[in-house]
């Protein structure tokens, strides 16, 4: 995901994935919109932040099967997670030796020949003293992912143009609108376009064979 770097007056952005809007789209919205240098930064995490959220909820708003095909996978993946997190030892159980009802001390004593053969030191979550935090920090994500497909009828829209009109009317103290011009409104449309754009280009291509199915 994005994140926000500052150290005194510099301030610049990192993007750990692809990003959604392009250096040109930065410059041409903060050109159109005065926003300052200083903000530009901030306006990109927001853009970034906000426009994953309102992409996901859109691709949630699909077919009542597809959704109850995705729910069933994300039940099965919370049961698997939760199935390992009682396999796995908690914080110290491996080193201490100590045994439990679901992990007796052979159980112990190959996990560790395990961890000793694969290695360790492979990032966060690759030894066993942390594997426990780890599954349950993934159940937890695949509760909130079926909540997430229970609300799926949020309006994606509504709460992307709530978290950008926040940004205009706080953070650059914009009037919504003045002197006959909505420039709030202008700001969430050419904030917008990239979003489109992408959603654009991922989409299948218009054949007379879609048209046909399609009639």
């Amino acid at each position: 995901m994005t994140r926000l770097c500052e150290n005194g007056r510099t301030t610049f952005v990192i993007l750990d994935e692809d990003p959604l809007y392009t250096d040109a789209d930065i410059s041409r919205i903060c050109a159109r919109h005065e926003v300052p240098e200083a903000l530009r930064g901030r306006l990109w995490r927001r853009l970034e932040a906000a426009g994953r959220a309102f992409l996901d909820r859109r691709r949630l708003q699909t077919q009542p099967s597809k959704l109850a095909r995705i729910r069933q996978d994300l039940r099965l993946g919370k049961q698997l997670a939760d199935q390992l997190g009682a396999l796995t030892p908690e914080a110290g159980q491996a080193a201490s030796d100590r045994g439990s009802v679901a992990l007796n001390r052979c159980h112990l004593s190959a996990l560790r020949e395990g961890e000793r053969r694969v290695g360790a030191g492979h990032g966060p979550g690759a030894r066993l003293d942390e594997v426990r935090e780890t599954l349950d920090w993934l159940s937890e994500v695949y509760d909130a992912a079926l909540e997430a497909c229970v609300r799926s009828g949020e309006d994606a829209g509504d709460v992307w143009r709530a978290d950008l009109t926040e940004f205009f009317t706080r953070t650059l103290a914009r009037p919504w609108t003045g002197d006959g011009e909505a420039s709030g409104e202008r700001f969430l449309a050419d904030c917008r376009a990239p979003l489109e754009r992408g959603e654009a280009v991922d989409a299948p291509p218009i054949t007379a064979l879609n048209l046909a199915a399609g009639g």
